[in-house]
Order: C-alpha cells, then structure tokens, then sequence
C-alpha cells in the first residue's frame, strides 16, 4: 500500500474534479508550485495510484445502450472459468468486467447499439458456456452519476456538478467526434497538440470539437482512475430494495448518497435493483457505518439491500466503442 499524506490526497482530488485543468491551477488550490505538483503527480504514477485520466462521458448521447449482467456460474473448473472471462472480455463494446463476492460470480457491462447488437452476443455467449452458468441477471442502465472521490479529503466539494449520464437523446456526430473521445477516454490530460498530431488533424479542430461535445454534454467532465489496493480501499456495490415509492424520499435518498465522500455511483437501470450505490470503503466496518446510518435516516423507504465485493477487476475502458 502507498501511504499518501494530506497533499497528495488534495492533488488527487483536484485532478478528480478537472483532470485537464493545469498542474499551476492545482499548485494554486493546494498550496505548492507546479513543479512541486508534477513532481507528486509523477509519482503517484510511478507508483501505480493513479492508473490513468479519464473523460465522463454519456454514452447515451451517442446511442448507445449499457446492458449490465451478473453471473452466477456452476459445474466450472478454474481453466474453464479462464476461457469464459477471457471471452467476455475479448468484446470491443465489452467495457468493464469484475469478480464479484457475494451472490454472484461476475459482473460485466456491455455497451451496444441496439438491443439486437447485445441479443447477438448474448446468443453466442449461451451457445459456448450455458451449461457453466447456473443463473443471470441482465438490466439495462437508465442513468447512473459518477461522482468525485471525496473520501480522498473527507467531503465532497461544495459546488459539485451533478452529471448525470444516460436516458439522453441522440445527437449528430462523426468519425472525429469518436477518435477524440476514444482518446479523452484513457488519456484525459494528453495536451491538444498530441491530441491533434495522434488524429491527423489541427489543435485548433480538437479544441473546437472537445468544446462542442462539452456543450452538447457528451463530455460531462474529467477524472483520474485509481488503484484501490494501492491506498487500501474496496469497491462495494450495494442493492436496495424500497418498500414503498415516493418521488420526493426517493430523490431525498439519492442526494444523501450523492453527498457522502465515499459514494462514487448511483444509479437506476431498467430491471435491476429498485436502488444502486457503489463506493469505496477501507474495509466491511467502514460500509457497515454508511449502512446502519443509510438505514436509519431512510427507514420509511428501505426494505432490504444486498452488499457485493467487486475484489479483481478484468477490463476497464470506459469508451468501448466498437466501429
């Protein structure tokens, strides 16, 4: 594990709100000079932290449909079990695929098209490992918010944009639109110029199209993805179960959620769990706290809930579009 003092923690935490903001901009928020700044920042690099910077980006605005699944496997030997993750994640609009403790096995997500487009994969994956799975829970994403780490400086910031991704209609869009994207995806800080000489054409056109999907809310910010061992964290995802609906309680229980320095996710999918919430706790004490709390405050609304692990992560890239 990486100890982190309270500097790097703030430099983390800036580059989570704006990933492309500049390393002075940071030095200016946290006290220290930019050189100070990108000396850390490298590090942080150097040692694994950070893993790269990337773009929120609504991929319903491009048309495109997130299908999330769950597995549950049986009668599976460990080789077995290899071949079938290796499959899964050998998809191109496969985006993100993680072992799952709990009541499930896997858990990945699935970025099509259309309904047709996951209907065809999902026809090849029964035809190969059907008889390894023993039960599967498919939903399709309605909206989902990402939102910044505040547990890497105890709160969140006080005039956070809530972007919230997802159910949008389609826009026009192009081949460059796509590329960039592509790039802003994994490489969030990657200067205009690069960005230009990669694609071919002006840093000019890049900064106009790069404002254009801003406006357009394609891009709805930038962040930086971190290893969670690395600063002793776990990735918890949990279900809720509502025993009544109220418009007012239930948008009450989201914006408690969304205000918690831990909480990186909620979201709402077609067919899945009434209520979901992901985030980051140092262990299973930490998430019990945020629960019995969750349960107190909400006990008019909160029937149930189900609690995961997501312990090893096989792909992660958040723009897996597939030409």
């Amino acid at each position: 594990m990486v100890d982190l003092d309270v500097k790097d923690r703030k430099i983390l935490f800036e580059l989570d709100l704006n990933a492309r903001q500049s390393l002075s901009q940071i030095g200016r928020k946290v006290g220290l000079s930019k050189e100070v700044v990108k000396y850390r920042v490298d590090r942080l690099q150097e040692d694994g932290v950070i893993r790269n910077f990337y773009a929120r980006i609504d991929s319903s605005k491009l048309g495109l449909v997130m299908f999330r699944t769950f597995l549950r496997l049986q009668n599976i030997t460990l080789e077995k079990e290899k071949e079938l993750v290796d499959f899964i994640v050998s998809q191109k609009p496969v985006g993100w695929c993680v072992k799952v403790q709990g009541n499930w096995d896997l858990n990945f997500v699935y970025w099509a098209k259309s309904t047709n487009h996951f209907f065809k994969f999902w026809k090849k994956f029964k035809n190969l490992y059907g008889n390894f799975i023993a039960n599967k829970w498919t939903s399709v994403f309605w909206w989902f918010i990402n939102l910044p780490k505040g547990l890497l400086v105890g709160k969140k910031p006080d005039d956070m944009k809530i972007f919230i991704m997802g159910g949008k209609e389609k826009i026009d869009f192009d081949e460059l639109d796509i590329k960039i994207l592509s790039v802003l995806s994994e490489k969030a800080r990657e200067p205009l110029i690069s960005i230009a000489h990669e694609l071919g054409v002006s840093d000019k056109v890049v900064a106009y199209r790069i404002k254009n999907l801003e406006k357009q809310e394609v891009i709805g910010g930038y962040g930086v993805q971190l290893d969670l061992q690395k600063i002793g964290y776990e990735y918890w995802k949990i279900h809720i179960s509502l025993k009544s609906y109220s418009e007012k309680r239930f948008n009450e229980l989201n914006n408690y959620c969304i205000q918690h320095p831990n909480i990186v996710y909620t979201n709402e999918l077609i067919g899945g769990a009434d209520f979901e919430i992901e985030g980051f706790f140092k262990d299973s004490n930490e998430l019990q706290g945020f629960l019995q709390g969750l349960r107190y405050k909400f006990n008019d609304l909160i029937k149930d809930y189900e609690i995961m692990l997501y312990y090893k992560e096989y792909k992660l890239a958040l723009f897996p579009w597939e030409g």
